[in-house]
């Protein structure tokens, strides 16, 4: 398959495969055996698809809809008053009116994108002004009720992740509180409040988000009621992902590739919404403690399959993915931000 013909399914989704849904309920309840149950399809969806749907999550449906409507009235207001929410590198507010052509020589993603980090109390020593890693958050002025709501429910969306990490462990053969002992103790992760104006039609290469993978462990999407995601499914073709209400749609990252040794997929997906409104989407980007070492799982190696990525600390992977620091020869590996070479294998 060639450029033209990833670029043509892309565009133009047709799968009929479906995507998974995940159902952990009975895990958060203790159910006799669901760790293991539930554990074993976690890491079979991982290794074919990458994307799931994940249900009985415990985060309530009114939170959702909740953040969903403060995105929605953020994303309204005046495209003034939104300029004056200052931003510095990644975090704060972006309109998609302010983007410009890409570096690869694409048009700007034609979606506005308001960004926070975790929220720490004043005078906390992790936060740095200035390092786009550490930096305090930018709020708009005036809104002390938004603010509030998206703390409160960013805490209830990484709570999703920590609640899944016993599951993962299972999945991926290792002691309980393996992954939470050497990567999650203070893990980075930002949340985004994204808005994508509605487009007629696919055309000149035009996305609201290019095909892409995450660089992190996992991604946590609350979807609004609109779609426009797509997903690479194992054909190699693409397929729409419906919104179920309520649900989350999961996917696992490049870290997650690094450490499992290729075993679990980095899948690519993107946004086209040719719907008449706008899609607004509220993504939990889940890294790892920014001095953790990523590094091949003693479970997904051994003497026929050695280590297939160099160990590498959690910050320097993330400043080389967004800012080519360091050179490629320092962090080898899956790197799909836009149309890298590094695919899921179709099957």
């Amino acid at each position: 398959m060639d450029g033209h013909d990833e670029i043509h399914l892309m565009e133009n989704p047709d799968s009929t495969e479906e995507i998974p849904i995940l159902d952990i309920a009975p895990f958060l309840a203790g159910e006799p055996g669901a760790r293991e149950r539930i554990g074993a399809r976690l890491r079979e969806i991982s290794q074919t698809v990458g994307f799931f749907y994940l249900i009985g999550h415990g985060v309530p449906r009114s939170q959702i809809d909740d953040i969903m409507a403060e995105t929605r009235r953020l994303h309204e207001l005046p495209i003034d008053f939104r300029r004056t929410i200052a931003r510095t590198d990644r975090i704060g507010y972006r309109a998609a009116e302010d983007r410009e052509m890409q570096s690869d020589g694409l048009p700007p993603p034609f979606l506005s994108a308001f960004v926070t980090l975790r929220e720490r109390p004043p005078g906390d020593p992790r936060t740095v002004p200035g390092d786009p890693l550490r930096m305090p958050n930018h709020w708009p002025d005036g809104m002390p009720e938004f603010r509030d709501k998206v703390v409160a429910y960013w805490k209830a969306a990484e709570q999703v992740h920590i609640d899944m990490l016993p599951l993962w462990d299972t999945a991926l053969g290792l002691p309980s509180g393996y992954l939470l002992k050497h990567f999650f103790s203070h893990p980075y992760a930002a949340l985004s409040l994204l808005h994508y104006p509605p487009q007629k039609f696919a055309k000149s290469r035009q996305y609201g988000l290019k095909p892409h993978t995450d660089n992190g462990f996992v991604t946590i999407l609350a979807q609004g009621d609109v779609p426009g995601l797509a997903v690479r499914m194992p054909s190699g073709h693409w397929r729409v992902a419906e919104v179920i209400p309520g649900a989350y749609m999961v996917n696992t990252g490049n870290m997650m590739v690094r450490i499992t040794n290729g075993r679990f997929l980095s899948t690519k997906h993107r946004v086209i919404n040719t719907t008449e409104g706008p899609r607004c989407s509220v993504p939990l980007f889940v890294g790892a403690d920014l001095d953790s070492i990523i590094e091949c799982l003693p479970t997904c190696q051994d003497p026929a399959n050695p280590p297939q990525f160099p160990p590498i600390q959690y910050e320097k992977l993330y400043r080389w993915y967004y800012y080519g620091e360091g050179g490629r020869e320092k962090a080898v590996g899956p790197d799909v931000k836009s149309e890298g070479p590094w695919l899921p294998p179709a099957r």
